[in-house]
């Protein structure tokens, strides 16, 4: 059977392709890892501004709910100085209990 015109450069065309394919590949794999740590430098600048908020909400001055004297929770506050200690959590539990003993809340 005579070779047919393809044939010489078929091969050349398969090796050139996978030459491609992996430049290709070498490019999106070296694009992922400057994504990751561009990503992991977001990540760790986030964090240090999530803790730096932190630290600067525990020293800031007590929420509205707690200046404003003359409240139920203001009340609830000064019966006993320990629940200003308390977790917000915790102390928005414990006034929902003191309301319920009191007869504050709208439910039966």
């Amino acid at each position: 059977m005579p070779p047919t015109a393809f044939e010489p450069s078929f091969p050349f065309a398969i090796t050139l392709l996978c030459y491609v394919a992996t430049a290709t590949l070498v490019l999106i794999l070296g694009t992922l890892i400057l994504i990751n740590s561009k990503l992991t430098a977001l990540s760790a600048k986030l964090s240090r501004t999530a803790r730096a908020a932190k630290v600067e909400h525990a020293d800031a001055a007590p929420g509205s709910v707690e200046v404003h004297s003359g409240t139920h929770f203001e009340e609830f506050l000064n019966e006993d100085p320990e629940r200003r200690r308390l977790v917000k959590k915790e102390q928005f539990k414990a006034y929902r209990a003191w309301r319920s003993e009191k007869g504050l809340n709208w439910s039966k």
